[in-house]
């Protein structure tokens, strides 16, 4: 039997998709969210999970593409930001740079970083757990840079790079497998594999028994009100785990 693990991502990036995201929890849809905390709803967010009773299971979904950042320094660099200060992810553009980042680039990005992590503490919120908007903690020039904030602020779990999957080129399944390795080196990997619902659904017969996985849901309404997992309606779903 599979242990599964059903985490919402992007709490706090809109009052729909907090309200969304508390409807899932109500309907036991999910077990888990991760919270943007740069995000204008963020303080919502946290309100919203306090008194629904879901505070012990908010983790951080670490955000360097999206929104406005926390900090000044890292709004002075075009592969981080437009002009008017906002995330642009032009670093997520290119291999080199999601690979290496030079050292005035690497502390603004620490100095964000570590930002977002001081202000997911300052919630209240025991779960530590991170993952990350667009999975840029998977990039070596992030995780090179977030690894020792990890332990500074006592992280306890970080989300895999995702490891169910149809079809993948070598080079990115070995760069997967060695990101992983590392995670389950500093016992930092809480789960054996990770997806989407469509990843999962579509894997599910390759998964060994008795895996804990870990499945990425993006809760939200449609414009008629129903809710759904960016394209496919959360009713799918909860027939499927049905």
């Amino acid at each position: 039997m599979l242990h599964i693990i059903v985490n919402a991502d992007d709490f706090g990036i809109s009052h729909d998709v907090n309200t969304a995201i508390c409807e899932c929890f109500r309907k036991r849809i999910i077990s888990s969210t991760t919270l943007m905390v740069n995000m204008p709803f963020a303080d919502e967010a946290v309100e919203m999970a306090k008194s629904n009773g879901f505070d012990e299971r908010v983790g951080l979904h670490l955000n360097l593409t999206s929104g406005m950042p926390m900090t000044q320094n890292i709004r002075r660099f075009k592969l981080f930001c437009k002009k008017d200060g906002r995330f642009n992810a032009a670093f997520e553009q290119n291999t080199c740079t999601r690979l290496r980042l030079g050292k005035k680039v690497s502390a603004a990005m620490y100095g964000e970083i570590d930002t977002q992590l001081h202000r997911y503490l300052e919630y209240g919120l025991p779960e530590r757990h991170l993952d990350s908007h667009h999975h840029v903690h998977t990039d070596r020039a992030v995780y090179r840079v977030l690894m020792p904030l990890l332990h500074r602020y006592d992280i306890k779990s970080v989300r895999l790079s995702r490891n169910i999957y149809n079809h993948i080129s070598m080079p990115k399944k070995l760069y997967k497998n060695r990101y992983n390795h590392t995670l389950r080196s500093r016992g930092l990997a809480k789960t054996d594999y990770f997806g989407s619902f469509r990843d999962f659904r579509e894997n599910i017969d390759k998964i060994p028994d008795n895996s804990v996985v870990e499945i990425m849901l993006h809760p939200m309404y449609s414009s008629d009100g129903v809710l759904y997992d960016t394209h496919p309606p959360m009713s799918e779903l909860t027939y499927f785990f049905a």
